[in-house]
């Protein structure tokens, strides 16, 4: 399962390995609708495929110096709402893991006696 290359331990025990597993696969459940991953997922191959034609129009009426301002707002609605619906769904899976008790992201120390 793991690399020794990657690894600090050559050899890990089957407990170890389980373990790892199991964080992986509550840090990987999915906590919104399907339909929300899924829109978001669309909505960045809109951006791309859309946005990288919108760019090359931008640049070529940029340089000319002529009419550039609809194309820089079409890009910027693009990246926008792309960036919208991925804070959206942000939030939703910050509340929800929030809501099942998981403590994602709090960082305690152990203290050692001096």
């Amino acid at each position: 399962m793991f690399s020794p290359i990657w690894s600090r331990k050559r050899f890990r025990s089957d407990e170890e390995v389980a373990e790892w597993e199991r964080q992986q696969v509550k840090l990987n459940q999915d906590y919104e609708s399907p339909w929300l991953t899924a829109l978001v997922t669309f909505s960045g191959f809109v951006a791309a495929f859309i946005g990288s034609v919108v760019v090359f129009f931008f640049v070529v009426h940029l340089a000319q110096g002529t009419g550039w301002y609809p194309y820089a707002l079409m890009l910027a609605g693009l990246v926008g709402a792309h960036l919208c619906l991925r804070a959206v769904r942000y939030r939703r899976r910050r509340r929800a893991r929030r809501l099942a008790g998981g403590d994602h992201g709090q960082v305690t120390r152990e203290r050692r006696p001096v």
